[in-house]
């Protein structure tokens, strides 16, 4: 039986070496690190969305959520996501690229506000 070979798959940021493409990688690990975020605070608490307080999740704009619930949050509390966001969230997930692994460090008012 003939050995098939592989076709390499074309990564998602392959052209990270020109300005756009970093740009573009840039935004995609802030727009990841802001999903962690939401996932990590407890922003259904203070939701004015039905739904969102019923099922114990935002599942609104993530964005405008976190830009609301943020500075309602007690101060112990958004420590604890930025630990929890730097670890991965709640389910641990890995980085994507080297970039939003090292960003996962900035403080938290970077991709709040």
């Amino acid at each position: 039986m003939p050995h098939r070979r592989r076709r390499k798959k074309k990564s998602r940021y392959a052209d990270a070496r020109t300005e756009e493409g970093q740009q573009v990688q840039r935004e995609a690990a802030f727009a990841a690190i802001r999903a962690l975020y939401v996932e990590s605070l407890p922003l259904w608490r203070v939701c004015g969305r039905a739904y969102c307080r019923r099922h114990h999740t935002c599942k609104g704009d993530g964005r405008a959520c976190l830009q609301q619930g943020w500075p309602l949050m007690p101060k112990r509390v958004q420590e604890q996501a930025f630990v929890l966001v730097r670890r991965g969230g709640p389910r641990r997930l890995r980085s994507a690229t080297h970039k939003e692994w090292a960003l996962r460090g900035f403080p938290p008012s970077n991709f709040v506000h």
